[in-house]
């Protein structure tokens, strides 16, 4: 769900596209084709993902998996097979998506306890990006793990994005009608405006009154906290000793109510967050940005208390970079380096040729696009159709290899959201990248095919 930060404003005219078109053309042509050498690059270092012993990532408390493009189901697949081996073999129990957090506990109780179904839990999310059979059959593998796991290894999913209401408000809802049932009435009509059906039609005073609404929520269970956690404790006492767990009891005591009223809280720091969104005008990006690694932050330290210390982290290439290419302010990439040092370690995605599902920003209609660009990267992968790079290892194999990946190369990027007209131009569907600096593997998708939705 990256935007494009080079991309034209949806709300352009048509005499400022034209006007725009022929200053791109002019600056095009200006610039030539230039480009690094790649005539002396190597595939020597190259291994395909399905036999990748991921070992260089293994030793990471948070492994980031990018895309390159959303609405690719070649993207959704690398995922899913990183997440695979660094489940059986490495230890991680945690995995985080670019996806709403209330939407994705809603995913969490399919995977976790089975309730519904793979396809209504990629549903939950939260975005169009995940209404796919690819995401269901990701759901689908974890909720198979965890059925047979042992408690110890069952896989934990959270959401950290933050721009949807309505699973929130229901989870929210929920807590207080456990803990406060006086305040549901209250916080439901505070709340009543921030939907997701209105979500992005919602806008002046009704706005305003609504953030600052949802502000207040936050504020109040805050103060109310200590009552709050006192009487989840009580009531989840009852309800232990009620089903005759002496064991389950002491546990809830010592974490089930602090642990409850920590979801609770999150859930309405994520209806604050994502009302707060909407009246942020063109500093959008940015506090979007700073919000989601704080949430991975929030998300690694609630799993470390539990013994479950590596976390996986899954979004769009933008997000997941280090070194923040896309972007002119400090992206959620460069603040997890920043915060986990050498314990981040991530995984770009880029592309020859990408056929994807997006929402086309004229229309506001879901269709396909094909966009191609000649990626410098692909020699480095020969011909290995799905191939895995560690770019340290590949950087030490060859000096032309090294001068390629620590030159500034195009790379494949596109969020959700296009136009037919962005086919014309690579620049609007790339991003100038340092390979070195943005990610420590790499993984190339010659030809990317589209998902199916749902």
């Amino acid at each position: 769900m990256i935007r494009h930060p080079r991309r034209l404003d949806r709300r352009a005219t048509p005499g400022r596209v034209r006007t725009f078109l022929g200053a791109v053309t002019i600056a095009v042509l200006a610039a030539g084709c230039g480009g690094v050498d790649t005539s002396h690059v190597t595939a020597t270092a190259v291994v395909p993902l399905d036999r990748a012993p991921l070992t260089d990532a293994a030793a990471a408390r948070v492994v980031g998996i990018g895309e390159a493009t959303h609405g690719n189901q070649e993207f959704v697949q690398v995922r899913k097979q990183i997440i695979q081996k660094l489940v059986r073999e490495h230890g991680f129990r945690t995995v985080a998506l670019e996806a709403d957090f209330g939407g994705t506990a809603a995913a969490a109780d399919y995977v976790m306890g089975g309730r519904g179904s793979a396809e209504d839990a990629a549903k939950a999310l939260g975005f169009d990006i995940y209404r796919t059979r690819e995401t269901a059959d990701l759901l689908k593998w974890l909720h198979d793990h965890n059925e047979t796991a042992a408690d110890r290894d069952k896989v934990h999913l959270y959401g950290f994005d933050m721009q949807r209401y309505d699973h929130n408000k229901q989870r929210l809802l929920s807590y207080l009608a456990d803990v406060d049932p006086a305040q549901v009435k209250p916080v439901r009509t505070a709340l009543a405006d921030l939907t997701d059906a209105n979500r992005q039609t919602l806008s002046g005073e009704r706005l305003t009154t609504a953030a600052q609404a949802a502000e207040q929520v936050v504020t109040q269970l805050k103060t109310k906290q200590q009552t709050y956690e006192r009487a989840d404790s009580q009531g989840g006492r009852q309800a232990q000793e009620r089903a005759g767990s002496e064991a389950g009891r002491r546990a809830y005591d010592r974490a089930g109510s602090a642990d409850a009223f920590a979801l609770a809280l999150h859930h309405a720091e994520t209806i604050q967050r994502s009302a707060q969104l909407q009246t942020s005008g063109n500093d959008y990006a940015r506090k979007r940005d700073a919000w989601m690694a704080a949430n991975i932050a929030w998300i690694t330290d609630r799993e470390a208390a539990q013994g479950r210390k590596k976390v996986i982290v899954a979004g769009h290439d933008g997000h997941i970079d280090k070194s923040g290419a896309a972007f002119s302010f400090p992206s959620m990439g460069p603040r997890l380096a920043e915060t986990y040092g050498d314990d981040y370690f991530a995984i770009g995605t880029d592309f020859g040729t990408s056929t994807f599902i997006s929402r086309d920003d004229g229309s506001g209609e879901r269709r396909r696009f094909t966009v191609t660009h000649d990626a410098p990267l692909a020699k480095l992968f020969g011909r290995e159709p799905m191939g895995y790079l560690n770019l340290a290892e590949a950087a030490a194999a060859d000096p032309a290899n090294r001068r390629l990946l620590t030159s500034e190369v195009p790379m494949g990027s596109v969020g959700d959201g296009f136009r037919s007209v962005y086919t014309a131009m690579s620049w609007t569907y790339t991003v100038k990248t340092v390979p070195t600096k943005a990610y420590d593997a790499v993984v190339f998708v010659p030809k990317a095919t589209p998902v199916s939705p749902l």
